[in-house]
């Protein structure tokens, strides 16, 4: 595509991860059955008043300074007029004209190496609209998620292909994750995105006529739907057709967007202040220890791992890929100072048993302590290494204590040097012939006596300690 540049904005909207609804009581539960969770304030009852979740705008605090944003520490709320079946109250409350934060950023790497700098709006405080499922000619409405909190974070239109975009997204998702602001589930629609994206000739200063396509609930469907709206526009001015200013879906099936609605002008929502909710002067104080308090940022997370432990940098992005493995990880280094060793269990044996039985780790019956404490059995030479193929299997599945799996199946490691020595006795005797051979084939011989050993130990031999008491015993043996 060398004929226009793609100009791309991306609005998302984050559940935020509250146990109440943003202006009332109601509680918060994805998967519930529908219309159980709801209150009188989602329904827009007579009489039935908002009240401002402060843990709602604490998460929204969070956010703002993740993103480097200026908080406006008055805290208003504005009314959408909105006359539609998924809001019963008629208006959405939101925070059209103040925003808790403006004018923030986020460095996104690229493909390259290179960074850039994605500008961001805005983030305002608003509450989510009901679930609506459509199944041949009827609709049927969930209002569970009607009133749940949402923050609507607004890029600039700076971005300008298919991977910026979801290197932006991806990064975004990231620090919400690990700041506990959402659990940012694209496929639960906790994390939804609408991109909005225009094409103009390289060089033009106006933007071209710009198309939504809404809820994108996958980054993969995110580049997809760019990819195919890129080529569409396209091909629409090279033919000297008209971009229509429309909102579009993505269709999965087809891997193409869809007309859902055209957007002849700009929709008058009738804006004004929300009369029941008075201006909130945000505590200074209060909101100095919010962000004192706030989680460590993925990318100070990420910069640690590297400078303080020298993990390479795939180990690190395999980690902090999950917020649980992640969390599991450091409380594990509580009970072992084995960080590679930690690392390679965590990324090799037990996420294939995660991947292969489809389980996060706090599924598992395996914690921190019983890995941490696996490790240090092996470090001191109690059982060795191979033989925790052995015993995790039986962690993650039954969560027994690490010396009761040793002691059931016989798997304690022998290091006492007199009773390696009398074991060897015998398979010295057996093999003269082969000790013979020691000048020629020394590395033949000690493999096969140590082979012997472990044969006869069932593997429990320290290999350590024996080899130096083979080595030892052949010595012995020449002089004789």
């Amino acid at each position: 595509m060398n004929n226009f540049e793609v100009v791309i904005g991306i609005e998302n909207h984050v559940e935020l991860k509250t146990k109440s609804k943003m202006f009332c009581t109601g509680p918060v539960e994805f998967g519930a059955t529908p219309n159980t969770k709801v209150s009188e304030v989602d329904l827009g009852y007579p009489g039935a008043l908002p009240t401002v979740n402060k843990q709602g705008v604490k998460l929204a605090i969070l956010a703002v300074n993740a993103l480097g944003m200026e908080l406006d520490d008055l805290l208003r709320f504005d009314r959408k007029s909105y006359f539609y079946p998924d809001l019963a109250k008629g208006f959405q409350i939101t925070q059209q004209f103040h925003p808790i934060g403006k004018n923030g950023k986020i460095t996104i790497t690229l493909e390259n190496g290179s960074e850039k700098i994605i500008s961001v709006e805005r983030i305002h405080i608003e509450e989510d609209t009901a679930k609506q499922t459509h199944k041949g000619n009827l609709t049927y409405l969930d209002y569970n998620r009607s009133g749940v909190g949402l923050i609507e974070i607004v890029s600039d239109p700076v971005l300008r292909s298919a991977d910026e975009a979801v290197g932006y997204v991806e990064k975004l998702r990231e620090i919400l994750l690990f700041l506990g602001i959402s659990d940012v589930k694209m496929n639960e629609g906790s994390l939804r995105c609408d991109v909005n994206i225009s094409l103009r000739p390289f060089g033009h200063p106006n933007f071209g006529t710009k198309v939504e396509i809404k809820n994108l609930n996958s980054l993969n469907n995110v580049k997809k739907a760019i990819e195919f709206e890129i080529k569409r526009q396209s091909a629409l001015l090279l033919s000297d057709q008209e971009v229509i200013m429309e909102t579009r879906r993505f269709d999965e099936s087809s891997n193409e967007t869809v007309s859902m609605r055209i957007k002849t002008d700009a929709v008058d929502y009738r804006y004004f202040r929300e009369p029941n909710i008075l201006p909130i002067k945000l505590d200074k104080n209060w909101v100095l220890d919010v962000i004192k308090n706030s989680p460590e940022l993925p990318q100070i997370k990420r910069r640690r791992y590297l400078n303080d432990y020298s993990l390479k940098e795939e180990e690190v992005n395999q980690l902090l890929a999950s917020l649980e493995l992640t969390n599991f990880f450091e409380v594990t280094l509580k009970y072992t100072n084995e960080v590679n060793k930690v690392v390679n269990l965590l990324l090799g044996d037990i996420q294939s048993h995660l991947n292969k039985n489809n389980l996060e780790i706090g599924a598992t019956k395996l914690t921190p302590q019983l890995l941490g404490t696996l490790l240090e059995l092996i470090s001191q030479g109690v059982i060795s290494s191979k033989h925790s193929k052995t015993i995790l299997p039986i962690l993650i599945e039954n969560g027994n204590s690490v010396e009761e799996i040793i002691e059931a199946h016989g798997l304690k490691q022998i290091s006492d040097p007199i009773q390696i020595d009398g074991l060897l006795t015998p398979i010295f005797e057996e093999n003269k012939d082969l000790l013979e051979q020691f000048e020629q084939r020394p590395e033949r011989v000690t493999k096969t006596i140590m082979g012997q050993l472990m044969k006869e130990t069932g593997g429990n031999a320290n290999p350590d300690v024996s080899q130096e008491i083979i080595l030892k015993k052949i010595k012995e043996y020449k002089i004789k």
